[in-house]
């Protein structure tokens, strides 16, 4: 069944982290119900494409930079240029992301779940991409898996381990005051699976017979629940220089471990991060746990690696989860305040395991299949304000994707040296990126003025400030008038790193034109070398962006144009520039 070209446009900007011409065209043609259909069964031909992205990159690099240099000068103290800097990683996502369009939601998904199951490169994680893509590949072959699993492997894989520090987590010994790092406990349970109060199926929270907010753990659960994340090690311990103390033959605890952890193995690379960790049961709590009021119940005796499976199956099947996770994923998907019914609706899609896929296809298809107005929710105007319901502002990475995507951001050359630093420099947003594990904004946050008064969230305008606000305004209009697009060059690094890579290769000094990015123009530039095309031209552009169009922005557009109307790349650019800093732009509308 066909669908309009608005609503096939809004659904894609929920449906894709972005989108061209040619897709709006097909979904329209083919319906939106059978584009979602086509990609929630599309089984990619690598399942897992992120870190072998990553360590191909980076041993190209590495290769080049010990060929010229020798391994010897490399490995010294302080920085090493030929760590597998964050860099890597990013560069292998903006390439999957700006040239794979055969698994378009499964992009989507996977980073709408790593600003739920949040780790940093904001951290010491920047040490090691090959481990971040290693990570990010469970959020991307698990996207429309079950939760479950999904929970499990983010909780023993050794990027998730050292950033909430549960990686070598001993069983209590009060005579030696050691106790269990309680910090995966509680994420896991506050901002993985139950959130901190009780909800009711519709995603309300459950109230007590004083009225107040029912907490779902308090602190002995913590304490209770980090005892399971005892024992946790790395696969093995490595370096990639052959003259490192530390070598992938080791395994166990660090010599000296029983007189306290040494903080330089618990880090990275000093640790294999591609591998699930792996359980001492010596050093594994193996007694029976009981928490959250006897919902979570472990008998003991189990091996580790099988009770945290079980715990975590049983976090999964909490009550509270199902409302969780819905409400968290139609927040990141479609907007900031879903109704109860439209929570109730996906969360039953959920089941004891944490279907995704069937969560995926709830939160996308409901507006289109309930269209009675007291249940359609989603899409009901407030009375108070006249405020949409159903918008959410795009937040600065979906924006930008979104840019890139519609208007074909390639370079000739087909390197991958789009690295996203100026946009998180000036947008504060970058993948894999947020500043703590609460991602880059809280799920209840609301700007002060009519938002907060109608009690309404807003979760991405804790990111526009003042500052981001003028820094995405320059950006645009570098991008459209500047040639400039985001980091566009053949040089990683500074410093010291960078005379490397230039003594390497001198010729990389500045960047090539083969590999400069550049938009595709071709077709808007047609229809702009006619004037009578031009409101078509408009209009085709609004809808592509923002899934409508207005004529007194048209009118606004031609204004700024209007003194060089006769030339087509101006006017195109001017469209483009105009509309992406549009609130018809910024703000999604289910």
């Amino acid at each position: 069944m066909k669908t309009d070209k608005s609503q096939a446009s809004r659904f894609l900007m929920q449906a894709s982290l972005g989108y061209d011409q040619d897709l709006l065209e097909e979904v329209s043609r083919i319906g939106a119900t059978d584009w979602l259909g086509q990609q929630l069964n599309h089984e990619p031909s690598i399942l897992r494409p992120f870190e072998p992205a990553v360590r191909e990159l980076w041993g190209d690099f590495k290769k080049r930079l010990v060929a010229a240099h020798g391994a010897h000068n490399l490995n010294g103290e302080g920085n090493n240029p030929a760590l597998p800097y964050k860099w890597y990683f990013r560069m292998a996502w903006w390439q999957h992301t700006l040239t794979r369009k055969d698994d378009l939601l499964r992009q989507r998904v996977a980073q709408a779940l790593s600003e739920i199951l949040v780790i940093s490169d904001a951290s010491s994680l920047e040490l090691n991409s090959i481990g971040m893509g290693s990570y990010y590949d469970l959020l991307y072959a698990h996207a429309f898996g079950n939760y479950v699993d999904l929970l499990t492997e983010v909780s023993m894989h050794p990027m998730m381990g050292i950033y909430l520090s549960h990686m070598l987590n001993q069983k209590a010994d009060p005579s030696r005051n050691i106790h269990p790092d309680e910090n995966y406990a509680r994420e896991i349970m506050q901002l993985f699976t139950i959130g901190l109060f009780e909800l009711n199926p519709d995603g309300t929270e459950k109230l007590d017979a004083s009225g107040k907010p029912i907490p779902t753990y308090d602190n002995r659960d913590i304490k209770a629940l980090a005892r399971v994340f005892t024992g946790l090690l790395p696969s093995a311990y490595e370096y990639e220089w052959e003259t490192s103390f530390w070598d992938e033959s080791l395994t166990g605890y660090p010599v000296g471990f029983e007189d306290g952890i040494d903080k330089a193995f618990k880090t990275v690379p000093f640790i294999r991060v591609t591998e699930p960790m792996v359980i001492d049961e010596d050093y594994h709590d193996r007694g029976p746990k009981q928490l959250l009021n006897g919902r979570i119940s472990l008998p003991g005796g189990q091996d580790g690696a099988q009770e945290i499976r079980s715990a975590v199956a049983q976090l999964v099947a909490h009550p509270s989860t199902a409302p969780f996770v819905a409400k968290h994923l139609i927040n990141r998907l479609v907007t900031s305040n879903p109704s109860p019914a439209y929570v109730k609706h996906v969360a039953s899609k959920f089941g004891p395991h944490g279907d995704l896929k069937a969560v995926v296809e709830a939160i996308l298809t409901w507006p289109l299949k309930n269209d009675v107005s007291d249940v359609a929710l989603p899409t009901a105007r407030q009375e108070n304000g006249r405020l949409v319901q159903s918008q959410k502002l795009k937040s600065p990475l979906q924006r930008v994707t979104q840019i890139l995507l519609a208007f074909g951001a390639h370079n000739d050359s087909g390197k991958p040296w789009l690295l996203g630093d100026d946009l998180d420099e000036a947008l504060s947003m970058h993948p894999m990126s947020s500043p703590t594990v609460f991602n880059f904004y809280k799920a209840d946050f609301a700007p002060h003025g009519d938002l907060q008064k109608l009690g309404l969230t807003a979760p991405e305008f804790e990111l526009h400030t003042s500052a981001t606000s003028v820094a995405y305004v320059n950006t645009m209009y570098y991008w459209f008038f500047g040639g400039q697009l985001p980091l566009v060059s053949t040089r990683i690094g500074t410093g010291s790193e960078q005379r490397m890579v230039m003594e390497m290769n001198p010729e990389i000094l500045w960047s090539r034109a083969e590999d400069v990015l550049k938009f595709d123009f071709s077709r808007e530039k047609k229809m702009a070398a006619d004037p009578t095309q031009h409101d078509a031209l408009i209009d085709q552009m609004m809808v592509l962006l923002a899934g409508t169009t207005d004529e007194a922005a048209k009118a606004r557009i031609k204004e700024a144009y209007a003194f060089y109307a006769d030339n087509p790349e101006w006017v195109v650019q001017t469209i483009a520039f105009m509309i992406s800093i549009s609130p018809e732009f910024t703000v999604q509308e289910a």
